[in-house]
């Protein structure tokens, strides 16, 4: 069984790795754009939550210029990918929300007392000041 506190910092690690990492393994085929060629990318999701609309038809006459080598450009998809991948980002967010104020919430007493503790340790049990 996990602790709530290791929950909230995978459910954090998580969220960092969601909003940051782009995806950039794509298997599509689209009509007239060979994929050999074809360097596909995705902005960050962070950065770029709608990535601009990527054309086709200027991605083919690209193609057609450059007789050999590689094309790079930002896949169709990171359009649709990029708002889900936020969107999942925020889940893992409340997530680690909720579970880091469960943990913090059990863990009140035992906080207090030890500040209680730490407060009161010092103490010689004898009055000081006016009462002398």
């Amino acid at each position: 069984m996990l602790r709530d506190r290791t929950v909230a910092f995978i459910c954090l690690f998580l969220t960092a790795l969601v909003w940051s990492t782009p995806i950039t393994l794509f298997n599509t085929e689209f009509e007239g754009v060979d994929n050999d060629r074809m360097e596909w990318s995705c902005p960050r999701p962070i950065l770029s939550p709608s990535p601009d609309v990527v054309d086709l038809d200027a991605l083919r006459v690209e193609l057609l210029d450059t007789a050999q080598g590689t094309v790079k450009s930002e896949h169709p998809q990171c359009r649709l990918l990029n708002p889900t991948q936020l969107v999942l980002g925020l889940l893992s967010l409340a997530g680690a929300i909720w579970k880091g104020r469960i943990w913090w919430l059990s863990t009140a007493d035992a906080r207090a007392e030890k500040k209680f503790a730490r407060l009161h340790a010092k103490t010689s049990g004898k009055a000081k000041g006016m009462l002398d």
